[in-house]
């Protein structure tokens, strides 16, 4: 079916078929797959994320093997089901920030290399704070803890986007990049974000949550200083701070 038929069959679900074929390991329908991604969509995914993540997790360790391992395959599922986008976008931008360039996309000098060494040793460092983290929580937190996680992760790429210009040279490859929303787009999709968070870790979701906000402006700033513009590894580093600020908060 062409990308019109999509559109007629599944008419405001169309939307989140373009954002499930971007921004997950999901490829189907293909016919979707240069269409924008909105905001709200890519955002809203991250309940379903969080939901496939805990199924892992309880899964396992209703078939007896300890609950920290089943934790922490619970964390490794999250990442595979959002294709590892916020880890490896985390590891182009640390090498982009070491002058490396690894898969082109407007930095450095194009050619393919293997990632450098300090962003291996960031995304093992991140990764062992993450499990550690998921660990200390007990299984009966494990659902809201996943779900909190991945949307504000997803909130924060979100949140980056609508305060900086359009990302203009998105290399198709799949990516937390979606079109900025409007403002009362971005107050709703925060609102909703905040409540989530909020029953999932208590009050101090919100300080996640500002934390996601103030890392956003941050290298928001940076990026457009340094590179004239937003990118894709950019917005998964913020994505990136706002699952870890989530996690950590959650271990309070």
């Amino acid at each position: 079916p062409s990308r019109d038929d999509w559109q007629r069959r599944l008419g405001p679900l169309y939307g989140g078929a373009v954002a499930l074929v971007h921004s997950t390991p999901w490829r189907w329908p293909t016919a979707v797959g240069d269409d924008p991604r909105t905001a709200g969509w890519l955002v809203a995914l991250g309940v379903p994320i969080g939901a496939v993540a805990w199924l892992a997790a309880v899964v396992l360790h209703a078939a007896g093997l300890p609950a920290s391992i089943a934790a922490i395959v619970g964390l490794g599922t999250l990442s595979l089901a959002s294709a590892a986008l916020v880890e490896r976008g985390l590891a182009e931008r640390i090498d982009h920030w070491d002058g490396r360039d690894v898969h082109g996309g407007g930095y450095g000098n194009g050619q393919a290399r293997s990632p450098g060494v300090a962003s291996v040793l960031v995304l093992v460092f991140v990764t062992l704070v993450r499990a550690f983290a998921i660990v200390a929580l007990p299984p009966s937190s494990w659902l809201a803890v996943l779900v909190a996680t991945a949307v504000a992760g997803r909130w924060s790429a979100m949140f980056l986007q609508a305060l900086g210009d359009p990302i203009a040279h998105d290399d198709a490859r799949r990516s937390l990049v979606a079109t900025p929303a409007p403002a009362w787009l971005v107050a709703a999709i925060t609102a909703g974000v905040v409540a989530i968070t909020v029953l999932a870790v208590g009050k101090a979701g919100i300080l996640a949550l500002a934390i996601a906000a103030i890392a956003a402006f941050a290298l928001g700033l940076e990026a457009q200083r340094r590179d004239g513009g937003l990118s894709g590894p950019a917005v998964a580093t913020v994505a990136a701070i706002g699952e870890l600020a989530v996690l950590l908060v959650a271990t309070i």
